[in-house]
């Protein structure tokens, strides 16, 4: 990314040393390469996965099983290409998954150029820290979250009728939270980042609470489904998340001002 010369001899001196100046069309090719490398990794686990789908999809079943009453059975399928348009899914999802550090990777690598050669040092710990919220995001959902999240909607859906839940419509609720947490719990990096860049201050991200308050509470009404224990479930880890982030950034930037004032 573009980095302009901010005013300072030091600045200065580290864009000359180690900077990385680029043009709109360097941005778009390095973003192009970062793009095919990713979707090759994805495509390459996703060939893997495609191949074990129906071990993964016994696996995914689990918490609905634990959800039912005795005597449902867990899953349906209403057409002759449901369980196979599942598969794709299942091995698309789990390819995304399976390939977190790599994107993640790539991520953080096309942002490289526009951090200063004092903060490139951080790359590797973010990529490493990406990952594993990456994933805590996802356990958390699956073994957390989505057994709640059943139990209540098949509870209160029995009061009404019998449950009577389709293969492809169980499968596109996992993906939606399972990603929707991933995605989530990379709230903290991402901050960190912006940070950084200078495109957020710490003084804005402290002011902002009241308004982070109210976004984390949409952002949960719609990344998860329509129940209390769910949008509660992942409010409340998300603003944690935020609260963390203030912090680090404090003490990244305390670490900075006495660099910054010699």
């Amino acid at each position: 990314m573009t980095q302009s010369l901010p005013s300072g001899e030091a600045t200065a001196e580290e864009l000359i040393a180690g900077g990385k100046v680029m043009s709109i069309w360097d941005h778009l090719s390095e973003l192009r390469s970062r793009l095919v490398k990713s979707f090759a990794a994805i495509l390459v686990f996703f060939a893997i996965s495609f191949t074990f789908a129906e071990k993964i999809i016994q696996f995914l079943r689990r918490p609905l099983e634990q959800a039912l009453p005795p005597g449902v059975d867990a899953l349906h399928f209403t057409g002759p290409m449901d369980v196979f348009m599942v598969d794709l899914k299942v091995g698309f999802l789990a390819s995304v998954v399976v390939s977190g550090p790599v994107w993640l990777y790539q991520f953080w690598k096309f942002f490289e150029p526009a951090l200063y050669p004092r903060e490139r040092k951080y790359i590797l710990p973010f990529v490493f820290a990406s990952s594993i919220l990456f994933f805590l995001g996802i356990l958390f959902c699956y073994f957390v979250v989505l057994p709640l999240t059943l139990h209540f909607l098949i509870k209160l859906g029995m009061e009404v009728g019998t449950p009577i839940i389709t293969i492809k419509d169980y499968v596109s609720l996992l993906t939606m939270m399972i990603l929707g947490f991933g995605a989530v719990f990379e709230t903290p990096v991402l901050l960190i980042l912006l940070a950084m860049l200078d495109i957020l201050s710490l003084e804005v991200l402290v002011k902002s609470r009241r308004f982070v308050v109210v976004g984390v509470l949409v952002a949960s009404a719609i990344l998860t489904p329509p129940d209390p224990i769910s949008q509660i479930a992942l409010a409340v880890p998300l603003y944690l998340m935020y609260e963390v982030s203030i912090l680090i950034i404090r003490f990244i930037k305390r670490k900075q001002a006495p660099k910054e004032a010699k």
